[in-house]
């Protein structure tokens, strides 16, 4: 839990840094959001997760920085940060360069590459290759959807309720027997999120998911009497400063 006050202390000193204090092109101006901050229960014990991500910056060149992790009947199974130079490509895409850090199972640095933006029919998409100190070559890419379901539901102004999917997948050129993944497709992970907007400083959410080991991973896991698979539903909160 240390690990995860720290992060989140960093991600919040990123945001608050440097607020906005003109309205040119230059301007610098800063954003938190936090995207997931949960608790429930999973098919493999008690569940806590959180994915945060802060940016500060002009409108052509932003520096954006992000940590997600789980935690599993108290033990974390996941945990990493990511730090990225960020820049606009074109209206809807932005460019990123940077690095990745994992700390679990196993300390891990990566260089990263990568797009992220908006696909048609209101997808967003971020998609990022990257390279470990090791030599092997992954890539990670996620889709996610708002989908607004109504507005105003308990007679206020807010922004509605919104249902969201979302996919995450992973895969990587060679094997790494140190994190436990080998050369393919090594997880997928889906899930479903209810959320209702008072602000959008303020939504409360339910959310259940789904997530598998993928192919020679999976095997080895399963090996070593490991689970492969494991389902959750949570509440939580998102929030956006």
């Amino acid at each position: 839990m240390r690990l995860l006050k720290s992060l989140a202390v960093a991600a919040t000193l990123v945001a608050v840094a440097s607020p906005a204090y003109a309205h040119n092109h230059d301007a610098l101006s800063s954003r938190f959001r936090l995207n997931n901050f949960d608790w429930g229960g999973s098919s493999a014990g008690d569940r806590f997760s959180w994915d945060l991500d802060a940016r500060v910056g002009t409108a052509e060149n932003r520096i954006f920085f992000r940590t997600e992790g789980e935690v599993i009947r108290g033990q974390t199974e996941d945990a990493e940060i990511q730090l990225f130079y960020n820049r606009p490509i074109s209206e809807f895409w932005d460019f990123n360069v940077g690095w990745r850090r994992d700390f679990f199972p196993t300390n891990r640095n990566y260089a990263a590459l990568g797009l992220s933006g908006i696909a048609p029919n209101f997808y967003e998409v971020e998609a990022t290759a990257y390279m470990s100190e090791q030599g092997v070559a992954a890539g990670r890419l996620e889709l996610s959807t708002d989908l607004l379901l109504a507005r105003e539901v308990f007679g206020d102004s807010g922004p509605g309720m919104y249902l969201r999917p979302k996919l995450t997948t992973n895969v990587q050129s060679a094997d790494d027997r140190e994190q436990g993944t080998y050369a393919g497709f090594t997880d997928i992970r889906l899930s479903l999120q209810l959320r209702y907007e008072f602000t959008p400083r303020i939504a409360p959410y339910v959310e259940v998911g789904w997530g598998s080991l993928l192919g020679r991973t999976a095997n080895e896991a399963r090996h070593d009497g490991e689970r492969t698979t494991n389902s959750y539903a949570v509440i939580g909160i998102r929030s956006l400063f």
